[in-house]
């Protein structure tokens, strides 16, 4: 079954070049990783070892702070140093720097596979924030925490493998690779919130791991729901799918959990069955390196704090000057200055794009035409044009009346409009006077 939402955009897809091939690992190793301390939105970790300790693959090397997540190695050998290294989000924090054995020797103190058929909740929910797990679709926030929160609180489980942006196809491609695993994920992940509906959510233009899923639920009879969505950007964010998927809106301010949701990336949900089926720490994940600037664009397997440098020379190097280069998608994605910051848990893609796919610099504002294909793309249902009109015209009065707090920051509206207008930065400035107090001078 096919449906659609409200508002959202078309942008051209670019994922023709690595749909079709499927997640590698590195051609060569890296020589040494950069692990960050700071991996998740709920807060760091603390060190438990120290520089010249020998450590092996899945090893706590870090313990959670706050709400922060384990830390683990991700390649065998010695630890070099403990101090700040690049960050892909941006400035220099706190990392373990790890020399590579070339080895890859398995922790030996790995917990043994459980039966998912008898476990235990706690159990299983400690043994998920062992393993580190967070949200791995951008978000970065700890998963054990998500799931305690969601405990007999939602009736729907909803998993996301929209992967919208164009170039990304790692989710697709563990659908196609991984896909008897991510079921049974998303299988025990509904046991453990005892929900009464398990929704996988697929984009439209999946049809082949759509057909392979259909097979696999017909032939395995699993309690789990495909549902097939039109594509279109941002059907991927948490709001628009529980929309889509059960009809309840999410109130301003609230979250998921309000309406009886819980929407958790394809990626996260495979490696929870990792963890419980394999007791396999969070130390490696599946990123897409793609951008017309890349020479052999493809998707890798990656261990977590690997310098994207060695991602962009697995993909044979630049074929021409990248214009921009991002972590993650082109529509919401970071810029990366520094090709020495690591893949974190929650990086799923490295951009380099051209000019030509860039082209913003090309573009110069002009005049609102008032055409109107801000409001109708906006899948919040906002009113980008009177917010432009309050920052330009100066009516800031009128910003608290404007639901700026439903904001999801997609950038549909920008996207969409022909006077090049930044509209995404000017709602994202405007979202600032409300809590600042009104006006500023």
């Amino acid at each position: 079954m096919r449906r659609s939402y409200l508002g959202g955009v078309h942008p051209v897809s670019y994922k023709e070049s690595t749909r079709r091939k499927p997640i590698v690992p590195l051609e060569t190793e890296p020589d040494q990783v950069i692990i960050p301390l700071t991996m998740c939105s709920g807060g760091g970790a603390v060190p438990v070892v120290r520089p010249g300790d020998l450590v092996t693959v899945g090893q706590v090397i870090a313990e959670p702070e706050d709400n922060g997540v384990y830390v683990h190695a991700s390649v065998s050998g010695r630890v070099r140093a403990i101090e700040p290294r690049p960050h892909p989000w941006g400035g220099s924090w706190d990392a373990i720097v790890i020399d590579n054995d070339g080895k890859d020797t398995p922790c030996p103190e790995l917990p043994e596979p459980m039966d998912w058929s008898r476990m235990d909740r706690d159990e299983a929910l400690d043994r998920i924030c062992r393993a580190g797990i967070t949200s791995m679709g951008g978000g970065a926030s700890p998963t054990h925490l998500r799931l305690r929160q969601a405990v007999g609180r939602v009736d729907t489980l909803i998993v996301n493998s929209a992967e919208c942006e164009p170039y990304l196809t790692a989710d697709h491609r563990l659908l196609l690779e991984k896909g008897d695993q991510v079921l049974q994920g998303v299988q025990m992940m509904a046991r453990l919130l005892r929900v009464e509906r398990a929704v996988l959510v697929v984009a439209g233009d999946k049809l082949n791991a759509v057909e392979f899923l259909e097979r696999r639920l017909r032939r395995k009879k699993r309690a789990v729901e495909l549902l097939t969505i039109q594509t279109r950007y941002p059907l991927g964010m948490e709001k628009q799918l529980i929309r889509t998927v059960t009809g309840r809106e999410v109130p301003p301010g609230q979250s998921a959990l309000d309406v009886k949701c819980s929407v958790f990336n394809v990626a996260t949900v495979y490696m929870v069955h990792s963890a419980l089926m394999k007791g396999s720490p969070l130390t490696h994940r599946a990123v897409t390196v793609s951008g017309g600037a890349v020479a052999r664009p493809r998707n890798l397997w990656v261990p977590i704090g690997t310098p994207l440098r060695c991602l962009l020379e697995s993909a044979g190097g630049l074929r021409e000057e990248p214009a921009v280069i991002l972590t993650g998608g082109p529509m919401t994605g970071t810029v990366q200055g520094d090709l020495e910051a690591p893949v974190v848990k929650n990086t799923n893609a490295l951009l380099c794009l051209t000019d030509q796919e860039h082209n913003s610099a090309s573009q110069t504002e002009t005049v609102c035409v008032r055409c109107g294909h801000c409001v109708s793309s906006c899948p919040m249902n906002l009113n980008p044009v009177s917010v432009y009109r309050a920052m330009r015209m100066g009516e800031r009065e009128r910003l608290p009346e404007l639901h700026l707090e439903d904001c999801m920051e997609c950038g549909c509206c920008s996207y969409i409009c022909p006077s090049h207008i930044p509209l995404a930065d000017l709602v994202r400035q405007a979202r600032q006077f409300p809590r600042e107090g009104g006006e500023q001078e």
